[in-house]
């Protein structure tokens, strides 16, 4: 395996929300046990068990109180076994067409594989057990450290949990605790990988939506921290459940608008709404133009807008940032490529970033290919920048950036926020 790009390295995932690992989401189903997505439970709280979570079956001997400590069982010999998958494998978050392109990508091979629809939905990881009848429920602990110490534990009284929107590239420990009358029972800890390609994520009404992190530093010394950055087109179709995972599972703090077409967020008034008419690619609407962009509320210059644009990436408090226009293509696509090459991300992952909008049905709207698009606009924007210095596409990026009035200070910022080292 090569040491440098997603598309041949692992992307690190941190994770969907809220607790202080970040790479262990706060939603869950279970395939069986009606329990309301959300019923997660922190390590070390109480474990309470609602109405909701009960089948018809254990209703008699499943507890609505809060539960008691989950003592440890000592080893030895007689105790019951729990078996558990996956167990020691890669799991892919991705199938189809979309994980065809990405596990190892060249530019315009998505042609023939994307519909003109939505297929890149991420896939859950499904996990399964079996135990001695008789139990009263289970807790699964899942961690990113073989100690368990920054675990989320979920509770059900199925034999499978799904769990959706984990990070990409991130090896993952986890437990099943058995609760009997007279015992509770622990398995060992089992462990798998989720694959290195990209992290799509799944929001109902808007389309073209994923993670714009998860990417390595030419140098390999770096990745881009994932769960920071989303990326995807409009958002004026977003259905009041997907809102609530917006804010709430992905923790969407500013919603970077690119169109100037609106005039609040759709995700209401408790997120920072950046609102310009970005400029695309390369030209008279391109990062090179200083025209007049003036559109809606927006008044100013295409340059205006993209000094707007890259200073919100540079202020911590704004993040996580979705970042969209219309599509979630043309002036998103290129802003992304912008801090993602500031931060020192490869040719190849630029592209390929760029190309996955193709399997959207945003992306294709227009009536427009992977092929003419990737040899065409996004190339004219990559040859820019490639040619603005004499230095690599980093330092160039960088150059142009500090070119048209970004701060050094604002540069290093937004690659304090978005860089993290990575772990040998």
């Amino acid at each position: 395996m090569k040491k440098k790009g997603l598309h041949s390295l692992a992307i690190a995932l941190t994770a969907a929300v809220a607790f202080s690992a970040g790479s262990i989401p706060a939603v869950w189903t279970s395939s069986n046990a009606s329990v309301k997505e959300g019923e997660v439970l922190q390590e070390g709280a109480n474990l309470t068990v609602t109405e909701s979570m009960q089948t018809t079956e254990n209703k008699k001997q499943a507890p609505t109180e809060k539960l008691p400590e989950l003592a440890p069982v000592q080893s030895g010999q007689g105790l019951p076994t729990v078996m558990a998958s996956p167990l020691a494998e890669k799991v892919s978050l991705l199938e189809g067409g979309i994980y065809e392109t990405a596990k190892d990508y060249e530019k315009c091979k998505s042609e023939g594989r994307y519909t003109r629809g939505d297929c890149f939905a991420p896939v859950n990881v499904e996990m399964s057990w079996t135990a001695e009848e008789g139990a009263q429920y289970y807790t699964v602990k899942l961690a990113t450290n073989k100690e368990l110490t920054n675990a989320v534990s979920y509770v059900t009284f199925d034999t499978a949990l799904s769990i959706p929107d984990l990070f990409m590239g991130e090896q993952y420990y986890y437990q099943i605790i058995v609760k009997y009358a007279d015992k509770t029972v622990k398995s060992r800890i089992f462990e798998f990988q989720t694959e290195h390609l990209p992290r799509t994520i799944y929001l109902e009404g808007v389309s073209n939506t994923r993670d714009a992190g998860g990417y390595y530093t030419v140098d390999g010394q770096y990745r881009i921290r994932q769960g920071m950055v989303y990326r995807g087109g409009k958002l004026e179709g977003i259905t009041a459940a997907a809102k609530e995972k917006a804010l709430k599972v992905y923790g969407f703090k500013t919603d970077l608008d690119l169109r100037a077409e609106a005039t609040a967020s759709p995700l209401g008034d408790t997120v920072n709404f950046v609102n310009v008419s970005g400029p695309y690619y390369v030209g008279s609407t391109g990062i090179d133009s200083q025209e007049d962009s003036s559109k809606g509320p927006w008044k100013g210059t295409y340059r205006d807008a993209l000094l707007t644009e890259i200073r919100t990436f540079a202020k911590p408090e704004n993040y996580p940032i979705y970042a969209h226009c219309s599509l979630g293509r043309d002036r998103t696509g290129t802003i992304i490529f912008l801090i993602n090459a500031l931060c020192g991300v490869g040719e190849m992952d630029l592209y390929m970033d760029y190309e996955l909008s193709f399997f959207s049905e945003v992306g294709c709207m227009d009536g427009q290919t992977a092929t003419n698009m990737v040899n065409g606009a996004i190339t004219f924007l990559y040859n820019y920048i490639k040619n603005y210095g004499k230095g690599t596409l980093q330092e160039n990026t960088e150059k142009f950036m500090l070119d048209i009035g970004i701060s050094q200070a604002d540069i290093d910022s937004i690659r304090n926020i978005l860089l993290e080292e990575v772990q040998k």
